[in-house]
């Protein structure tokens, strides 16, 4: 994971200059929720119930197809309820640590199982050979906002913090698909926060 960083680098943005970081409207003040690493086990259906509970309609979760795979009944659940679910790759592989071959292969199998053309580099470590390669088959898509709700040195009152002064029009906004106390807190207020300034919720279809 790029560390350090709750915004995506600049200098990487303009590096991958196709990628998608924020998605604006012309009509309604967006943020996008995404889910990282799902689907999972218990996870996926506790993040679900949050976002129900809070009657919120559209968010968009990254699968590894390897998960897809191991649990089926939970990417059901994610599709069931009309939420949109794109790839991570088939294996969550490190982009600096595998060939462009294998990388590639990877994320097309990915794509595969997913059904999605929108595609997440894990940890968005991609080199640039890589991104050259899969542009031609994908719609990448990194972030605005990363939120460290995976890294135990974050307590979930500093995430909020951030998060509050961070959110702005077409945010899109990482999350951790993760049946943890922090993880759940943060969504929960993340919902309220973007309420309260007005903002509505959208997804990145795949």
């Amino acid at each position: 994971m790029i560390r350090g960083f709750f915004r995506f680098p600049q200098a990487m943005r303009l590096l991958y200059s196709d990628a998608i970081y924020r998605r604006h409207s012309n009509t309604e003040k967006k943020v996008y929720l995404t889910f990282d690493d799902g689907p999972t086990e218990y996870g996926t259906r506790s993040i679900i119930n949050v976002l129900s509970n809070n009657d919120v309609r559209k968010a968009t979760f990254f699968c590894t197809g390897q998960h897809i795979t191991d649990y089926p009944y939970s990417a059901a659940m994610i599709r069931e309820k009309s939420y949109s679910l794109a790839n991570h790759g088939y294996l969550h592989l490190d982009g600096w640590k595998s060939s462009r071959a294998v990388y590639l292969d990877n994320c097309l199998k990915g794509s595969e199982l997913s059904g999605s053309s929108f595609f997440r580099p894990p940890y968005g470590h991609l080199t640039l050979s890589q991104y050259l390669s899969l542009r031609k088959y994908v719609n990448i898509v990194f972030w605005d906002l990363l939120l460290y709700d995976f890294d135990y040195r974050f307590k979930s009152e500093f995430i909020i913090r951030k998060a509050e002064k961070l959110i702005r029009p077409g945010c899109v906004i990482v999350l951790h698909d993760r049946e943890d106390e922090c993880s759940l807190r943060v969504l929960s207020s993340l919902i309220r926060i973007c309420r309260a300034k007005g903002y509505v919720f959208g997804e990145i279809r795949g």
